[in-house]
């Protein structure tokens, strides 16, 4: 056997699957998160705004929180996210970073980005503290419509 020194899975304010069983035990163990997607597929940035923005290539446009209606309706979690991010004087990107980075000193997230831009913006929610009231009214927000994936079946296990 060997130790594990840390796990990835997805986790943000668009994925809180991990709160209810994986960090508490990772935590007990003192293994570390490693969190993938932590802007939501781009979502959190604030920048998605309609599917036909996806290119023919783009997962997304099949995935089930982007299609069928349920983006414009999983559209409000942009919104409160939005709202803090002007709070702050932020971008949504680096609140939704910096709500994760709040969550414990074991979570690491690891944005993807083409653009140095992008980078330098995710690298700066580390300096962005969210008071206890801004982190509470994110925290706050309802789960998105739809599943992570359009097949769930290999998920959770």
């Amino acid at each position: 056997m060997h130790p594990l020194a840390a796990i990835q899975t997805e986790y943000s304010l668009w994925t809180r699957d991990p709160e209810a069983e994986i960090l508490p035990l990772v935590r007990k163990l003192g293994i570390g998160f490693v969190a993938y997607s932590p802007l939501g597929r781009g979502f959190l940035t604030g920048q998605i705004q309609s599917i036909e923005q996806f290119g023919r290539d783009d997962f997304r446009a099949s995935n089930p929180r982007f299609a069928n209606g349920n983006l414009e309706e999983n559209l409000r979690i942009v919104e409160a996210v939005d709202a803090v991010a002007k709070d702050v004087g932020a971008t949504p990107a680096q609140v939704a970073l910096a709500w994760l980075l709040a969550q414990g000193e074991d979570i690491v997230p690891i944005p993807g980005t083409k653009r140095v831009a992008r980078l330098e913006e995710n690298a700066a929610a580390v300096g962005i503290t969210l008071s206890p009231d801004q982190l509470a009214r994110l925290s706050a927000i309802k789960p998105p419509v739809g599943d992570r994936y359009a097949d769930m079946s290999r998920v959770g296990r």
